[in-house]
């Protein structure tokens, strides 16, 4: 039997084309909008590429289109972060690493963190961690997987959304508190710079062509993404939450021990993942017209009833 085409939009549709305009609005209200028109019509063409999609999908059946829509507006993410390297300088300009690098010395009494684990520093340590850390896209995008190849559409697309709202969330931070993070703020403090054994440079070179001095530190984009999957896999793929909290563990210390973040960064964004994990779950499953019911831990599909809520 042919999966019925889903006219609706869904969560993280809504969700990708409103980032889209608070940005272009962010741009049309900045002083250097000029600088920024490319991004401006970037933006326009991936909100219309999304709606098009949405409607194109009532003629054209076929189940690679599905797919498509289904996981485009992923993709469609790492466009969006891309960006940030250009907009947060021209939008706001003001840094506040200064702040960050005072309330990490107020939590521990003085002394920075980042220094601190320069005690405990090893290249094996530093390779595995940096490994770790580059590896940190795949955690939210195997859940999706995952949760995709059993067949349940709703916890999917609820999944998905939260994960994509979380990433905004952090991205609407890096336009109100930008900043580089300790590996470029407080060089001049560190005793040494890291070393690994084989590829530690590769990665950390990756990352920086593909990054640059992006001022994307707060909040912690890795915590708030990685404490929501673990809060996700708990709840729709239980099978998979020890593997994504050992792997967020693993996370949220190489985020400081290389020198990517401030102590104060993760922890803003783990309590920013309980609160998009405590309010967009339940958005997702209105939008989605279907509510679950958790009997004997297992999860049953409920329809909405004259718009009730989800």
């Amino acid at each position: 039997m042919k999966e019925p085409y889903d006219q609706r939009f869904h969560l993280e549709e809504i969700a990708t084309i409103a980032m889209l305009a608070a940005l272009d609005g962010l741009i049309l209200l900045s002083p250097h909008r000029g600088e920024a028109t490319v991004f401006f019509l970037i933006n326009i063409v991936i909100a219309a590429v999304i709606i098009a999609t949405r409607y194109a999908g009532g003629y054209v059946e076929s189940k690679s289109f599905i797919l498509y829509r289904d996981f485009s507006v992923l993709l469609f993410l790492i466009i969006i972060y891309m960006e940030h390297y250009t907009l947060i300088p021209l939008i706001n300009p003001h840094d506040v690493d200064s702040l960050l690098f005072a309330l990490d010395r107020f939590i521990f009494a003085g002394h920075d963190p980042t220094i601190m684990l320069e005690r405990v520093t090893y290249p094996v340590f530093t390779e595995i961690l940096q490994i770790i850390y580059i590896s940190f896209y795949f955690l939210p995008l195997t859940l999706c997987v995952f949760l995709y190849l059993k067949g349940c559409k709703p916890k999917f697309h609820i999944a998905a959304s939260t994960l994509l709202i979380g990433f905004y969330v952090s991205y609407v931070g890096y336009y109100l508190a930008p900043a580089l993070g300790p590996r470029y703020f407080i060089t001049d403090l560190q005793n040494f710079p890291l070393e690994g054994v084989f590829i530690y440079q590769f990665l950390r070179d990756i990352l920086d062509a593909a990054a640059g001095m992006t001022r994307d530190c707060y909040p912690s984009g890795h915590a708030l993404i990685s404490v929501l999957t673990v809060f996700l896999a708990w709840k729709y793929l239980k099978s998979f939450m020890m593997t994504a909290l050992v792997w967020t563990l693993l996370l949220l210390i190489s985020a400081i021990y290389l020198r990517y973040h401030y102590v104060v960064d993760v922890i803003a964004g783990m309590l920013l993942a309980v609160a998009v994990y405590g309010l967009v779950p339940a958005v997702g499953r209105y939008v989605e017209g279907t509510d679950f019911v958790t009997q004997r831990g297992l999860h049953k599909k409920v329809p909405r009833i004259n718009g009730g809520t989800g």
